[in-house]
């Protein structure tokens, strides 16, 4: 079986990476992207990990990601809608080991910056 490096739900993208050689966890029930229109939300159940600037994860667009995501057993990331039933997309899981969340964006020549997606 091959492992699974990289998970997409909607305008999340879930990146594995090593454990950081230093990091602190901090108070979190885990990651909540929220949608910018619709009021839908990205939820996985994980710990949320801290890393000091110099180990933050570099996005090809010069974004720096200090936030990851430590699951010690396999987890959905589900999409929710704000009454807390399920959205859009189906709960996707999520094996244990360490993650960045990563939230898409789009660019299109037409525009100078990227924007955020909007799914």
């Amino acid at each position: 079986m091959s492992r699974i490096n990289q998970i997409r739900q909607g305008d999340v993208l879930l990146q594995r990476v090593d454990e950081p050689a230093e990091s602190t966890r901090l108070e979190s029930q885990g990651l909540r992207v929220p949608g910018e229109r619709t009021g839908h939300a990205h939820v996985l159940p994980a710990e949320v990990h801290q890393v000091p600037p110099h180990l933050a994860f570099r996005l090809d667009d010069g974004r720096r990601v200090d936030h990851f995501l430590r699951l010690t057993e396999e987890a959905p990331i589900r999409h929710l809608k704000p009454d807390g039933t399920r959205a859009d997309h189906d709960p996707i899981p999520v094996p244990p080991g360490w993650w960045v969340p990563i939230t898409q964006r789009e660019w299109t020549s037409a525009l100078p910056t990227p924007r955020a997606r909007f799914d």
